[in-house]
């Protein structure tokens, strides 16, 4: 309250030719009483029913700005919804800059603010949502700003239309969209702290051209010999060492601009040096936008398999430029479609409906829709506790062990995952979870994607003894994500004989 919703609100709205909506305006009418009565009368809990019910009309309806009660949010129904289908932001300001700017007869008018010192209860209330308040798209301080700069920071976030991963105050925004790399110097300043870039020698010549001018100046820069073989722990000593030398301290930065695999070094780097630093990440390749880039888990490989070591930590922001897939070879953009294929296969049919029927689909579309249901997903299941977050594994058992066996040189990582799909449906239909119709749809889209469907020219049999190392082993159990349906995934326990004779009889 007091911070400048509404009146930074209507000049969005005016800048954008938009409708302008206060919540509480709204439901006062809808009521026939204000809010401050209705709020006295019926009680907080029925104000927040009526008030999740109000919002869920308005962003189902044409396009407007919508200026919410200070505690809206704080109702997860609520804010699910609104991060679901609206561009969320919050405003900050000092609490003595909002006393001040509620004035004595506002602040007596607030039933929040009611039994003590204004100052006082609202730091409180501050305090209580602040959680709710870090789930947004975009958190804009407003002291000492003119309404028509806030304004237009506003439109352009809302134009551009960025991906939210909200997990409390770990959340994060995702840009996606053709240009965004050039978001990265004010990220960076917002961030503060110096900062020292990671990338690979094959991507940095490809993309550097790209970022003229783009970047602060950096404390440092490392760039590591590329390839899945150098996902090893000397690569993270390097840039534990590169950091260190560079005079990083716990409010610098590691930038990533890479593919998974710079991601995952970079990150897992910033995970344990110092005890945890800051990251972000401009992914480079279409597997890394729509899989590696977005939900935290950074890991090394290990002789024994991949990804065995490893730390969940979540960047402070990553860039999905469109345009810099224009630098990949035509295997690795294809081999990034596998990631897409699975996302749509495990929790997304009408994506999956476009990837069938287009005959080109649209990058930023795919990659926004692929980025939005992992966004989902992960704030379900941020740590792979409850088994919601298992799903995106689909294909990845078998799929990590015929990379294994091909020393990761034989398969890229989306062409593995191709074929750990169609394994995942055999065994479905074996153990008559998955229909056979669904395993030839999921073999007709891999193909259309350019991908390999044929497991039965691959050394599988050799390959599979290496899913007993697979990190998501229980004892002599491995965890296997099968389809019931489009979108119904299910976890299940197998042993290595259950998988052998369903693949290879």
């Amino acid at each position: 309250m007091g911070v400048g919703k509404t009146t930074v609100g209507r000049r969005v709205a005016e800048l954008a030719g938009a409708r302008f909506v206060d919540v509480d305006d709204e439901i006062a009418r809808e009521m026939g009483k204000p809010v401050a009565e209705a709020f006295r009368v019926d009680g907080e809990a029925a104000f927040r029913a009526r008030e999740r019910a109000t919002i869920a009309r308005l962003v189902r309806g044409e396009p407007a700005v919508l200026a919410l009660g200070g505690g809206a949010v704080v109702d997860e129904g609520t804010r699910r919804t609104l991060l679901g289908r609206a561009i969320v932001i919050t405003l900050d300001a000092p609490v003595e800059e909002l006393v001040e700017r509620l004035g004595p007869e506002q602040v007596a008018k607030r039933p929040l603010l009611a039994g003590g010192s204004p100052a006082e209860r609202l730091r409180s209330l501050i305090g209580e949502r602040r959680v709710a308040y870090a789930e947004a798209h975009a958190r804009i301080a407003t002291r000492g700003r003119p309404v028509d700069e806030l304004a237009h920071e506003v439109l352009a976030l809302w134009r551009r239309d960025p991906v939210a991963v909200p997990l409390g105050e770990r959340s994060y925004r995702v840009e996606v969209g053709r240009g965004v790399r050039r978001e990265l110097a004010p990220i960076l300043r917002e961030l503060g702290g110096e900062v020292l870039l990671v990338t690979d020698d094959r991507v940095w010549p490809a993309v550097e051209a790209r970022f003229s001018g783009l970047l602060p100046r950096l404390a440092g820069s490392l760039v590591l010999p590329s390839g899945e073989t150098h996902k090893t722990l000397d690569s993270v000593r390097q840039i534990w060492d590169a950091a260190l030398d560079a005079g990083l301290d716990r409010r610098g930065v590691i930038l990533a601009i890479g593919g998974g695999v710079v991601g995952d070094l970079a990150g897992f780097a910033a995970a344990t040096l110092l005890r945890g630093v800051r990251f972000v990440q401009v992914p480079t390749t279409l597997l890394a936008m729509v899989d590696a880039s977005v939900g935290g888990k950074t890991a090394i490989d290990r002789p024994q398999g991949k990804n065995l070591v490893g730390a969940f930590h979540q960047p402070s922001a990553v860039l999905a430029d469109i345009e810099l897939l224009d630098t990949l070879p035509a295997r690795e953009l294809r081999s990034g479609f596998a990631e897409v294929a699975k996302t749509a296969l495990i929790g997304d049919a009408a994506m999956l409906a476009e990837l069938e029927g287009a005959a080109e689909p649209d990058l930023v579309s795919i990659v926004r829709a692929s980025i939005a249901c992992k966004a989902r997903v992960v704030s379900e299941d941020e740590r792979d506790l409850t088994g919601a977050r298992a799903a995106l594994n689909f294909g990845h058992t078998v799929g990590h062990a015929l990379e294994a066996h091909g020393d990761y040189s034989q398969y890229t990582h989306g062409e593995a995952v191709a074929l750990g799909m169609v394994a995942a449906l055999r065994i479905g239909v074996a153990r008559g979870i998955t229909q056979p119709a669904l395993l030839d749809r999921a073999v007709a889209l891999l193909r259309k994607l350019g991908l390999s469907v044929d497991l039965d020219a691959t050394p599988l049999a050799a390959a599979l003894p290496r899913i007993v190392s697979d990190k998501k082993r229980e004892g002599d159990k491995i965890a296997f994500v099968l389809l019931e349906d489009v979108a119904q995934p299910r976890n299940e326990r197998l042993g290595l004989d259950d998988v052998t004779r369903a693949l290879l009889g």
